[in-house]
């Protein structure tokens, strides 16, 4: 890792995007990804995800986006194999739009690059007052249905961000006990699991990453909490961006990472439509202070809010003006801006 100004990324990110969507496009999704790079880093590196997408614009011959839902409160898109973070700025104006006029509104795609990190769809949307809710239904045989022996679907992970009258709330997560990533690491470097969290080949839990990911890609995760309940959330975000957005059940999908055949879905909430925007935003103020003011357990520095880690990492970061990102990444970044 090396230090790098935040606003040399920034540009080199506008400067590579704006040569596929426009200068405003550009700017949003550079501003995006730097903010996400900056909570998430360096668990998840949303500008990898960036460089990766580049790509794809760059390689493909695709005409563009294509509607294939328009109504009130809905729209769906086909993306035709191009990256989805290139056009969020369009996304999130578009279920605003909806939002204000309907007090909810969806936008799911199919077709896509794939998503990695929800953190930046979900985000932005709470500096409009709004709430988020983003799942996708990335990687197929990686999750143990309840009861099972072997991974059938994906990690499916979900997002969510809420304002307050200071930093929103901020969740992302996969409907694992632990994300794919997590696992494959612990393979690499032949590392333990944590307890609970995976099966081996025979259906029994193990703390093995090599007995709970097959070299095929089989993985063998266990839901989150490892019983029904997780199990249950997950089987819904299966539908709701499989079938529901003209894309693929897990059980559908062809083995293996295969972006193409999943579906994300956002759902758009106004908070305006519902309540006093200033009254909402005290009100879940409160009841975020009561929780962090509450007596810690032991072996436990704090009480925290979803998102309080992220936030923190990012205003240091801010503060510095630098961040942290990978020499080879760089060098990725700034070959795609030449």
């Amino acid at each position: 890792m090396m230090k790098v100004k935040i606003e040399e990324v920034r540009r080199l990110l506008v400067k590579s995007a704006s040569r596929h969507v426009s200068e405003q496009e550009a700017r949003y999704f550079s501003d995006c990804i730097v903010a996400s790079h900056l909570s998430k880093s360096p668990r998840m590196l949303p500008i990898k995800e960036a460089i990766s997408d580049l790509k794809v614009w760059k390689k493909s011959s695709a005409e563009g986006v294509e509607t294939i839902v328009d109504q009130a409160g809905v729209t769906i898109l086909d993306f035709n194999g191009l990256a989805p973070s290139l056009k969020i700025r369009s996304i999130h104006d578009e279920i605003e739009r909806k939002a204000r006029k309907n007090g909810i509104a969806a936008i799911g795609f199919r077709n896509s690059a794939g998503i990695t990190t929800l953190n930046m769809w979900s985000t932005e949307l709470s500096k409009r007052d709004m709430i988020a809710i983003c799942m996708f239904n990335g990687g197929t045989e990686c999750c143990v249905p309840y009861g099972a022996r072997q991974g059938v679907l994906g990690t499916n992970p979900i997002a969510y961000v809420i304002p307050t009258a200071t930093d929103p709330i901020v969740l992302d997560m996969a409907t694992t006990e632990i994300p794919f990533f997590e696992l494959k690491t612990a393979k690499e470097k032949n590392l333990p699991l944590k307890p609970n969290v995976a099966l081996d080949q025979d259906g029994a839990l193990t703390t093995d990453a090599n007995q709970a990911l097959n070299d095929d890609g089989v993985a063998n995760l266990l839901p989150m909490g490892g019983g029904f309940k997780g199990y249950g959330i997950m089987m819904l975000i299966e539908i709701l961006t499989g079938p529901l957005v003209h894309s693929l059940l897990s059980t559908q999908q062809t083995p293996g990472w295969n972006p193409t055949e999943y579906g994300f879905l956002m759902i758009g909430i106004d908070v305006g439509s519902f309540v006093d925007v200033s009254l909402f935003k005290q009100n879940v103020s409160k009841m975020c202070a009561k929780i962090r003011s509450l007596p810690p357990a032991e072996g436990f520095f704090g009480v925290q809010i979803p998102g309080d880690r992220g936030h923190a990492n990012h205003k240091r970061c801010v503060a510095s003006g630098e961040m942290d990102i990978d020499e080879t990444l760089l060098e990725a970044l700034r070959g795609l801006a030449r």
